[in-house]
């Protein structure tokens, strides 16, 4: 799949964004930790905002118009970081119940989709020349980054909370 049509590309896109909403919000839904469920249901809204805007750029094409410009497709959201605040009573109820393997295998789990959806969108960036698609495909590709991290930053919170202070206040050794 080296080169992507446009109409290839936004179904495809489009099928991933679909299937990442479903997962995140089945995941918020059966998890017993609230921190885990806020991540989740912030996940799946920006995947449902992602839908909206490919839907757009899909009804554009099959109409033969103009493709949308970004500005005019997403509409203007806070930073996920922004959304799920984190501060010290998060990360207590994040470790309010114990991580077990359950919730770190859904971690994971998405940490996968959203390497997945990068690597299809930088893809579709490089295959397809139109300046409005590239747009949203570098959008798209931030987004997946920024969902990565935060994802992977968790993750490895739950795995070893102690090292998180050593990680984020970098501690000062006296000897």
């Amino acid at each position: 799949m080296d080169n992507i049509t446009l109409k290839g590309a936004l179904i495809k896109s489009l099928e991933m964004e679909k299937a990442g909403f479903a997962f995140y919000m089945d995941t918020a839904k059966k998890t017993s930790n609230k921190g885990t469920a806020a991540i989740f249901k912030a996940l799946a809204e920006d995947e449902n905002r992602h839908i909206g805007a490919i839907k757009k750029y899909s009804d554009s094409a099959s109409k033969n118009l103009n493709l949308p410009e970004l500005s005019n497709a997403m509409p203007k959201h806070k930073d996920i970081k922004e959304r799920v605040i984190f501060g010290k009573e998060f990360f207590r109820m994040l470790s309010s119940s114990v991580s077990g393997a359950d919730q770190l295998k859904a971690y994971e789990a998405a940490m996968t989709l959203e390497t997945e959806g990068y690597n299809f969108y930088k893809k579709a960036y490089n295959s397809i020349g139109d300046k409005n698609v590239k747009d949203l495909y570098k959008f798209l590709m931030g987004e997946e980054n920024t969902h990565h991290k935060l994802i992977s930053d968790t993750y490895e919170y739950l795995k070893n909370p102690q090292d998180l202070f050593f990680k984020n206040e970098k501690p000062i050794i006296e000897g």
